[in-house]
């Protein structure tokens, strides 16, 4: 048995009517098809653009975005561009000399002067060396004179005063004892004891390099002599290398005690000596006047070569 339905309220339902369009609503694809030529017409008379020229300013990236863009368009003729921004370069390598500078060493020869068979041994040797003479020994001045004749450098061995009050450096010696005159006296009677002498280096000085009145007053001297000075880093803590840079005298440091471990170590020592001028691009060496030094350098001269490594004298070093 079916429930008898609720009476139902009659909706407002409007009458159904035509669709009547709104004003110019059939002109507004004849504005499309306006503009769509007008922008073909804009385009076509419009030159493209130029080639870059490469030595002209560049111009502020036209990005084509908003009203501004727009109106470059269409009455410059701007293409418009997209901005993305460059990736950096990339750093350029350094340039590589031409031709690589070659290392060089220089070897110093101490103690002539006093002892005459060891000495005569490096008077064979036809490699560049340079010899430093003590002052006041017997055969200073001959020993300087003949290196000079074979075309070596010769330069001042001059004694300074060591650590040790029992060791004794040798007539001539600078020592802190002394009054500042009575050791610019004994400097430059030094000086003019060996002839043809273009520079200076200590010989022993491990006490006396670490005195900065003694080193200033040497570097003074020197200066006005126009003399290089070579610090035989006779002591780790010598102050003679600063000094002389301090003075404006050129100068270097010695790097490698060639005999310094006796006779047998120095084909080891010149191994060291090698490793460092390929390192840094140059090196200086020390030997002294002992017997079979000279043949042992002798032995090496062929490594040098191999190595690629020039031997010169030391002032070429200085700086």
């Amino acid at each position: 048995m079916s429930l008898p339905l609720p009476p139902q309220t009659p909706l407002p339902f409007p009458r159904s009517h035509r669709f009547r369009p709104a004003p110019g609503y059939f002109l507004s694809p004849l504005f499309c098809l306006l503009f769509l030529a007008g922008q073909f017409f804009f385009w076509s008379i419009l030159p493209p653009p130029a080639p870059p020229d490469p030595n002209r300013a560049p111009e502020p990236v036209f990005s084509g975005i908003g009203w501004s863009a727009t109106w470059e368009w269409l009455f410059y003729g701007h293409r418009p561009q997209p901005s993305i921004p460059r990736l950096p370069r990339k750093p350029s390598p350094p340039a590589q000399p031409a031709h690589p500078v070659q290392p060089v060493v220089a070897i110093i020869i101490d103690d002539l002067g006093f002892v005459e068979k060891p000495t005569e041994a490096f008077w064979t040797l036809e490699f560049p060396l340079t010899f430093a003479v003590l002052p006041w020994g017997r055969y200073s001045e001959s020993h300087a004179r003949e290196a000079l004749r074979r075309g070596q450098e010769v330069i001042l061995h001059l004694p300074i005063e060591p650590l040790d009050p029992q060791t004794d450096p040798g007539p001539g010696a600078l020592s802190s004892s002394s009054s500042p005159e009575e050791m610019r006296r004994r400097l430059k009677e030094n000086l003019t004891a060996v002839p043809g002498i273009t520079g200076v280096n200590n010989h022993m000085g491990s006490k006396g390099t670490q005195d900065r009145p003694m080193m200033e007053l040497l570097m003074t001297e020197l200066k006005k002599e126009g003399l290089f000075f070579i610090d035989s880093m006779t002591i780790h803590s010598s102050i003679a290398w600063s000094v002389a840079q301090e003075y404006g005298v050129p100068t270097a440091r010695r790097d490698v005690f060639l005999d310094g471990l006796g006779v047998e170590m120095i084909p080891a020592q010149i191994d060291l000596l090698i490793e460092k001028a390929l390192a840094q691009g140059s090196a200086i060496g020390i030997a002294h006047t002992r017997p079979g030094v000279a043949a042992a350098l002798a032995e090496a001269y062929p490594r040098f070569t191999a190595a690629g490594i020039k031997l010169v004298h030391v002032s070429t070093l200085v700086k």
